[in-house]
């Protein structure tokens, strides 16, 4: 197990936990906060891992950068419908 902070583990143990809970029941707004905190895992991911291995972090922003642009494209059809 690699050492994180404490933040992230228990960060992440929600995200999974809005994640899980968006799959059972479909609700929209869970859907755009479950695109929220995974991004913002991917993100915290390639920071940890910049130093060590920088291809991994270049290729874990990438994620978390299209998870953002999917997260904006989710707000703009539900802000226009």
């Amino acid at each position: 197990m690699k050492n994180r902070p404490l933040w992230f583990n228990i960060f992440s143990v929600v995200a999974l936990s809005i994640a899980v809970v968006n799959v059972f029941t479909h609700v929209a707004f869970l859907r755009i906060i479950t695109m929220l905190c995974l991004a913002v895992v991917m993100a915290s991911l390639g920071t940890f891992e910049l130093k060590k291995n920088r291809k991994m972090a270049f290729i874990l922003f990438a994620v978390a950068a299209f998870q953002v642009f999917v997260l904006v494209e989710m707000i703009y059809v539900a802000a226009t419908k």
